[in-house]
This record gives structure tokens, sequence and C-alpha cells, in this order.
């Protein structure tokens, strides 16, 4: 149940317990929350934000950052200009900003990689700050 935090220029935050918060709010920081539940969240410019737990929460909301939730059910979130989201775990889901790039992998209970899907959130019927989740190869709007 700990917290890491790093607020100056290119620092790191790791929280690996369970329900853990990582946040790194410098620029070019990194937050990595890797246990149950857990939150990860760079808001500096360039920063990276991953969630590797179940049900994790990774936010990039400076420009140019990146959101990764790998576990299972996490939510990836690229609020800044031009940030990417991505969201790889068994039912996971991304959501963006317009002009962020979003990327959707579909698996099985087993695992396996069923599909993957990019897009930029505001075009081709992506609503900007809307969670989307791949199902049968399509990106569906979720909660």
């Amino acid at each position: 149940r700990g917290a890491a935090t790093a607020s100056g220029n290119q620092g790191a935050a790791t929280a690996s317990g369970n329900q853990g918060a990582a946040t790194a709010s410098g620029d070019w920081g990194a937050a990595t929350a890797s246990g149950y539940q857990g939150a990860a969240t760079a808001s500096g410019n360039g920063g990276a934000a991953t969630a590797s737990g179940l049900q994790g929460a990774a936010t990039a909301s400076g420009d140019w950052g990146a959101a990764t939730a790998s576990g299972t059910r996490g939510a990836a979130t690229a609020s800044g200009n031009q940030g990417a989201a991505t969201a790889s775990g068994y039912e996971g889901k991304a959501r963006g900003a317009a002009g962020c790039a979003l990327f959707l992998v579909e698996r099985d209970g087993n695992g396996e990689i069923l599909h993957v899907w990019a897009g930029i959130a505001g075009k081709d019927g992506i609503k900007p700050m809307a969670y989307y989740r791949l199902v049968d190869g399509k990106p569906v709007e979720v909660e």
C-alpha cells in the first residue's frame, strides 16, 4: 500500500506493492505501479506511466507522454498533446485526448493475443477521452 513520488525533472517513481501509487510530476519522469490496483501518473512532458498489475491505471498527462496498462482490466489514459495510451492486458481499455494515439490488444482468457488495433482519438469515429476496448477486433466504447 505504499506510494512513490518523484517531482523533479528526469525523476522516476516505483510502487510495487498492492494498491500502490506512483507519481512522476517532472519533465521526462517515469512512474510505474506494478502491484494490484496500482495507479501510475506521469504529468510532465515526455513522461511515461506504466501500470502492470490487475486493474491498474496509468495516466500520462504531459505532452508526448505514454501511458501503458498491461494488467488484466487495466486502464490507460493519454491526456496531453500527442500522447499515446496502450492497453495490452486482458479486457484492458485506453482513452486519449484528441490527436493522441491509442493502441489496443484483445486477448482470450488464457492470454493469447487475438487481435490488435491502433488509431487516433478524434479520428475515424474514435471519440476523444472515451474509453475503448477491443472486441472481436474492433474498438468498442466502454465505461
